[in-house]
């Protein structure tokens, strides 16, 4: 349900655990103080980098995750590669929901919607001259394999085949809020099957999400699809899995469909012994042409996020 990998924040470094999200902006590490977090837990007492704002914070999630605190500064590192007094939110109560494998978040969308009203991590880095280049990509491993990859400044070649082919983001200025890009539609078997969208490229969401009457007219094309009872999701026959079409995204200015791989699409069933599988792409809800393009997607294609230049890339993952 997660991608997740190290942090160190402060002096003496004190590693957590941390979902890297390109869907929100605020980075967020839990305090013991958190009762619904899960560890490891970050102690402010212990850091002699450690500077309190007492500011309050509050922020939620579409999934309907919220979590409150308070915004703190700090050094930030990952790898080798560290931010001085990087703003964040020293979280001390949410949901039930943030209680994943992994103790914390770190958004890596733009400054415009983060709720701490600081500069994330990643853009203070660019903006300081510590990139080889102002980009990070993804590598995305499928069925739990080891290997998945977050490269900082980098694009690993041998993580994928062919050539990267990008897209401008929308607007790409200083308004920019999230990393999203035009698509002419979702696809099956190459042929287009629903309204063009705001394609946006979220490593925090697992799965896809697409306006309700999108998700109807992609789930038509599937023998046997129904609607779920929670009204979001859809099933499809397990025993026809091996026999759907193939399923993808068109990004306007190209005429390659991008597929996800059959076996990122299929969630599995709906429960044990059922004979109904439950797919990969959600109604969202909204019908607000948005779509929230997450891991089920990046896990087929290797994802290249270029703040010099304002765009998306995609190249097909090994």
């Amino acid at each position: 349900s997660v991608y997740y990998g190290n942090l160190s924040v402060g002096t003496p470094a004190q590693v957590m655990t941390i979902d890297f999200d390109t869907g929100s902006s605020d980075l967020l590490i839990p305090s013991s103080a958190c009762t619904t977090c899960v560890r490891p837990f970050y102690e402010p007492s212990t850091s002699t980098s450690f500077t309190n704002s007492d500011v309050a914070f509050n922020t939620s999630f579409v999934d309907g995750t919220t979590a409150s605190g308070v915004v703190a500064a700090e050094t930030i590192s990952v790898g080798t590669l560290s931010v001085v007094n990087q703003a964040f939110a020293v979280v001390t109560a949410s949901t039930d929901h943030f209680d994943r494998p992994n103790s914390g978040l770190m958004g890596l969308a733009f400054e415009s919607i983060a709720q701490t009203k600081a500069t994330p991590w990643f853009f203070n880095l660019a903006n300081q001259g510590s990139l080889a280049s102002n980009l990070f990509s993804f590598y995305l491993t499928r069925q739990e394999a080891e290997g998945s990859e977050l490269c900082i400044g980098c694009i690993d070649s041998t993580k994928f085949t062919g050539q990267p082919e990008y897209f401008p983001l929308v607007p790409g200025n200083a308004t920019q809020a999230v990393w999203d890009i035009v698509s002419d539609g979702l696809t099956y078997n190459n042929t287009v099957v629903t309204r063009r969208l705001a394609a946006i490229i979220d490593s925090g969401t697992a799965n896809i999400l697409i306006p309700p009457s999108q998700a109807a007219a992609l789930y038509a094309n599937i023998p046997g699809a129904q609607l779920y009872t929670d009204g979001k999701q859809y099933t499809f026959p397990c025993a026809s899995a091996a026999t759907i079409g193939q399923i993808g995204f068109t990004f306007t200015g190209s005429s390659t469909v991008f597929n996800i791989q059959p076996s990122r699409f299929n969630l599995g069933a709906i429960e044990q012994g059922s004979d109904m599988c439950l797919g990969a792409i959600f109604s969202s809800g909204s019908e607000d042409n948005v779509a929230w393009v997450g891991d089920a997607f990046m896990s087929s294609w290797y994802s290249i996020f270029d703040y010099g230049n304002m765009r998306v890339g995609f190249a097909q993952a090994v």
